[in-house]
């Protein structure tokens, strides 16, 4: 669509680079307002964010850039060429929950109850960056005759706009852990609906994704990993709500 947005001079804004500038500062200064209500400090949050940030793109990459090894084969160094897109979620998160291991223990701050602060952040920073995603032409959808549908400029095609359905849900799914923080029921919980919400949506959503091949009985390996989080998120929820819960009562 439009990738590069506009040049001064000799220099190239990117629109898939700058949604992610936009994701990070937005999503950080939200959390930042938000941080004394709930006994963290806003310096605490910006060097979280900058963990996860660093932690996230850089799983995220490696991941791309794994499944995807034969666009770097005869230009490696367009691996190091982030502007242009590339980032795969499930590497993101595990990258960042790496760096915020890193970050738990080095401040020594309780993991679920950070978790459960910072993750809607972390959905609403991928709602903007879902649109990166759009402008840049990435993460497309399947042909359809759907009335919602759009057509890439180079394309005789209409498609689904998985990005902005992304975009969109990942908005809802903010909204949703937002409201759900102030009457959670155990330290964890929003952290675990997050987990719960997002895998579903990766997995319904990937049907109607036009770039990822299927590889066992028409999933396409994101959708594969959903079912585990999925499922794996689901059972520690009912576990720790209903059995554990009881147990503490």
């Amino acid at each position: 669509m439009y990738p590069i947005l506009f040049r001064i001079g000799p220099i190239s804004i990117y629109s898939y680079g700058l949604m992610l500038v936009l994701a990070f500062v937005i999503s950080t200064y939200l959390a930042k307002r938000k941080a004394n209500e709930v006994g963290f400090s806003a310096e605490a949050i910006v060097n979280l964010s900058t963990y996860l940030l660093i932690g996230g793109v850089i799983g995220a990459r490696i991941l791309y850039v794994f499944l995807n090894i034969d666009e770097y084969k005869a230009s490696p160094l367009q691996i190091f060429m982030l502007q242009r897109g590339g980032l795969s979620f499930y590497g993101g998160m595990l990258g960042g929950f790496l760096a915020g291991i890193l970050f738990l223990k080095k401040y020594k701050f309780p993991f679920t109850e950070t978790a459960d602060f910072i993750i809607p952040y972390v959905s609403l920073g991928q709602a903007i960056g879902r649109v990166g995603c759009f402008l840049r032409g990435c993460c497309y959808g399947k042909e359809t005759l759907f009335f919602i549908r759009i057509k890439f400029p180079d394309e005789l095609v209409y498609r689904h706009p998985t990005e902005l359905y992304a975009s969109l849900l990942n908005l809802f799914i903010f909204i949703f852990l937002i409201q759900a923080y102030r009457r959670r029921s155990f330290s964890g919980e929003i952290f675990l609906f997050y987990l719960i919400l997002y895998s579903a949506k990766r997995f319904l959503l990937d049907f109607l994704r036009g770039d990822l091949p299927p590889i066992y009985m028409g999933l396409t390996v994101f959708q594969i990993v959903s079912i585990f989080v999925f499922l794996f998120s689901l059972i520690v929820f009912f576990y720790i709500k209903f059995c554990y819960g009881k147990k503490g009562a």
